[in-house]
């Protein structure tokens, strides 16, 4: 009996053995800085010398800031449409390569479409904002719309076009690996779905809705947890195209938080809007996963 309960204590000992060191690591490059950034929202916070606790002087500073209420209004207009853009674009390119007939061709195409994830995205990003979206008449977009007659557009630098300028950046959407997740989560569902569909004279784009949509929610919950989070911290094309502007017009809260640390050294300020960042993507990672429980339950 004894010699069993020591091998069990042995084996839990082992076991904690195993596991201290990467939780010690991630206790420390993790949970530290997250736990002392909502520490430090509440604190008036230097670059260097000790802090000065201010409790919520910084959140109040923060809400009646109007450029923060515009650059979170800039944020959920582009996350918006950002995910509308990417994920209708991709389904729509995995549903036609699910369909096709000759799966050679389709194969090829899949390769294709990933070509564009193998260039840099500060590529893209220098090509859309120096060449396609240029605000000189040699810009190809300002060429295009004058063969109608329109005047250049200065795009990315008007500010009642800038953010339809970054909302059409990567047009058209489709590069990338996010339609192979798609195409596999069509690829998963039983055929015998698709034979009823069929005996019942249901149409390929009715499939659409009644079939592939709701046996995809895994893969479109994941997407909106991944597209949120990615759209809530980007700020990089504000970075490198217009810095912010013009007047603001493309402003994000990301961009204001490195704005803050980098430029005002108001590091304080920068935590209260990493930690309003934090609360609004939990929010909605919480919203997803109940949304998503509650449409399993609705098939199951």
């Amino acid at each position: 009996m004894k010699t069993t309960r020591t091998k069990k204590y042995g084996r839990v000992f082992s076991a904690w053995l195993w596991l201290t060191p990467p939780l010690a690591m991630i206790s420390l490059f993790c949970l530290y800085p997250a736990v002392s950034a909502v520490a430090r929202s509440f604190m008036d916070w230097p670059l260097s010398g000790a802090g000065k606790w201010v409790w919520f002087a910084n959140y109040r500073t923060l809400f009646t800031d109007n450029i923060f209420w515009k650059s979170s209004y800039n944020m959920l207009i582009l996350v918006v449409f950002g995910m509308i853009t990417a994920n209708v674009a991709t389904l729509f390119l995995a549903e036609l390569l699910f369909n096709m007939r000759r799966q050679r061709v389709s194969k090829v195409f899949r390769y294709l479409f990933l070509i564009p994830s193998l260039v840099p995205g500060m590529v893209t990003i220098l090509l859309w904002k120096n060449v396609v979206l240029s605000g000189g008449s040699g810009g190809l977009m300002n060429i295009i719309i004058g063969l109608f007659g329109a005047e250049p557009n200065a795009w990315y630098f008007s500010e009642s076009m800038s953010k339809f300028s970054f909302i059409l950046t990567g047009f058209p959407w489709v590069g990338g690996i996010s339609f192979l997740i798609y195409l596999a989560g069509l690829q998963a569902i039983p055929e015998s779905c698709f034979e009823a569909a069929r005996l019942d004279g249901i149409t390929t784009f009715k499939r659409l809705f009644y079939i592939d949509l709701p046996l995809l929610t895994g893969q479109l919950k994941y997407f909106l947890i991944i597209g949120v989070v990615g759209g809530v911290q980007a700020f990089d094309l504000q970075l490198i195209i217009t810095d912010g502007g013009p007047n603001y017009s493309t402003a994000v809260p990301g961009y204001l938080l490195y704005l803050k640390t980098y430029g005002y050294s108001a590091l304080g300020e920068a935590s209260a809007i990493g930690v309003m960042l934090f609360i609004i993507t939990f929010a909605v990672m919480l919203t997803a996963n109940r949304l998503a429980a509650k449409r399993q339950e609705g098939i199951a």
